[in-house]
């Protein structure tokens, strides 16, 4: 999934008409589409995968598009649902910005991720659930006509 959304990323990139708006919400859709993936990782896997998303993920954090950046946030909360250590989290994604890790913080707070622990919270994962649901509505809907 990785490797589809990083080419679909850089194929996109050289076309000069591609549609932004078409642009980001595919990317958005995948995005999404690997945070589900990831929430189906066992730790030990996930974190030998994080690295080598981990460019993918701190770009599409920074990209222009809200949809993006909503949705490399939730792939990275279904990261700290499955590994539930946010300090090696962000070891692994080393040279996230700190405002970055701030955001992120709180972000795994209001779903209910930060600190789990041993055991897994039912209300994050739910939470992380229709959060996707969210996304995968917003970037699957055709925009509305003017």
């Amino acid at each position: 999934m990785h490797a589809s959304l990083r080419a679909f990323n850089n194929n996109t990139n050289k076309v000069a008409n591609a549609n932004a708006e078409v642009k980001a919400s595919t990317y958005a859709f995948g995005l999404s589409g690997l945070g589900k993936f990831i929430m189906r990782l066992p730790a030990e896997i996930l974190e030998d995968e994080l690295p080598r998303m981990k460019s993918m993920v701190i770009g599409a954090l920074n990209d222009t598009s809200l949809v993006v950046r909503e949705s490399a946030a939730a792939s990275i909360i279904a990261a700290q649902l499955v590994m539930r250590d946010e300090t090696h989290l962000f070891m692994l994604l080393d040279g996230l910005a700190d405002e970055k890790k701030n955001l992120l913080t709180y972000l795994f707070d209001k779903h209910g991720v930060r600190g789990v622990g041993g055991f897994l919270d039912r209300g994050g994962i739910e939470k992380l659930k229709k959060e996707m649901r969210r996304l995968d509505t917003r970037t699957s809907t055709p925009p509305r006509g003017n």
